[in-house]
């Protein structure tokens, strides 16, 4: 059996398991189980379905298999958070499940026992479920709700995307506002949010200044420097990577620019430093976007002091097509090869909103200011120390109730040479 057929097994596993409950029959428990079991042994070491078989666990309430199973992940990957926090949740159910027992028998000992005898045994089996679900839901919403997440990570196959265009970029330097607009909605007719009588968003795009010069592609800052900066405004300008790529929701740029050193000439040079993805893909079915972006290896020991501390070259995600297109919220809920910046404030410990927006600031220090993306977002900047490297986001249009919700659209980003 190729991979192919390997992988269509294990997507059907999202369509047979949830069909569970602990009412379901033996039979159909056991054809379930029969099967989980069948893709594991074409698969022994897919997480997917090793967590597949955890939720059937606890579906028909075997905490002690779904221990075991998630002990199963964490052989595999010691590091998956989801696993080590359904056995805690489950040892809690377990615990409680026992408290719930015991008071039972002692409650039944007493007289009182006659007048649960005259329930009806559907009426008290109902309410246990109810009371187990609400205790489930809320101690294990990592289990219940991250398999999708999962399922996404797993999408590899090529032959599920579409690839989209990826528009180069242009100079805006002394056009109007209506001009830039006209750019904007020419090339969100060509994209996957097109939409009738579209305007961009007046909180994202309405500060933006007639007849003034725009950030250009300037990659490093030259020592020494006594000019006008007009160099800084030369060029492409650096936000029309994000502005003609409607499909690339998170963009990247380099908040701080390095100074220009011999040993770095190769970043200040290229063509990777502007950051415009080399391609785009989207998988309409999972509603998945992957934006893909060159580094080098080269890139990866560059340094610089950045707020009194040394440091890789920060690089921070930008939202502006997102908010253009209402999806305000995001969480990184898986990554690899890469850092954030702020340690213990940012968008891998829970949901963040996007500010990007665009005005006209000083800091490009040309004269009377340019237009150009604020404000600074310490919490969505991040180093990459390897790669391959690759960001796993969700986004959503209205803040969920928690980053285990089902997302609105998943976007990647992927780092590599």
């Amino acid at each position: 059996m190729d991979n192919k057929e390997i992988e269509k097994l294990i997507e059907n596993l999202d369509n047979i398991v949830p069909n569970i409950t602990p009412h379901s029959s033996d039979e159909e428990k056991q054809k379930v189980l029969e099967h989980i079991n069948y893709v594991l042994g074409l698969a022994p070491q897919n997480t997917n379905v090793l967590s597949w078989k955890a939720i059937y666990y606890m579906t028909i309430e075997d905490y002690d298999n779904t221990i075991l199973t998630c002990k199963e992940i964490l052989k595999i990957d010691p590091n998956d958070l989801m696993a080590k926090e359904t056995i805690e949740d489950c040892e809690k159910l377990k615990e409680l499940q026992t408290e719930i027992q015991s008071s039972s028998r002692s409650y039944c000992s007493h007289s009182e026992s006659d007048l649960l005898e005259k329930v009806p045994v559907s009426f008290l089996v109902t309410a246990k479920i109810i009371i187990l679900a609400a205790v489930i839901w809320f101690c294990c919403p990592a289990l219940i709700l991250s398999f999708n997440d999962n399922k996404i990570l797993n999408i590899k196959d090529p032959s599920r995307f579409q690839t989209i265009k990826v528009n180069p970029l242009s100079e805006y330097d002394n056009l109007t506002k209506q001009q830039i607009f006209d750019i904007r909605k020419e090339h969100v007719k060509n994209s996957l949010f097109a939409k009738e009588n579209y305007e961009p968003d007046n909180s994202v795009f309405g500060s933006i200044v007639d007849n003034k010069p725009w950030w250009g592609t300037i990659t490093c800052n030259q020592l020494d420097y006594k000019g006008d900066y007009h160099e800084r405004i030369e060029g492409p300008s650096k936000v029309s990577a994000q502005m003609n790529n409607p499909n690339a929701l998170v963009g990247l740029s380099l908040p701080f620019i390095p100074w220009e050193y011999d040993y770095n000439q190769e970043f200040c040079t290229s063509d990777y430093g502007r950051f415009l993805p080399v391609s785009i893909q989207y998988d309409k079915k999972d509603n998945l976007i992957v934006s893909k972006y060159k580094l080098t290896k080269r890139f990866l020991k560059y340094r610089s002091s950045v707020n009194g501390k040394m440091t890789r070259y920060p690089i921070q995600l930008s939202g502006l097509n997102a908010r253009d297109f209402g999806y305000d919220y995001v969480y990184i809920y898986d990554s690899k090869n890469i850092t954030m910046f702020e340690q213990n404030n940012n968008i891998t410990e829970g949901i963040r909103n996007f500010t990007d927006y665009i005005h006209l600031g000083g800091s490009c220090k040309y004269k009377d200011g340019c237009n150009n993306i604020s404000p600074m977002q310490y919490d969505k900047i991040f180093t990459v120390y390897k790669l391959p490297a690759e960001i796993n986001m969700k986004l959503w249009k209205k803040r969920p109730a928690n980053q285990y919700m089902k997302a609105d659209m998943y976007y990647r980003i992927i780092l590599d040479e």
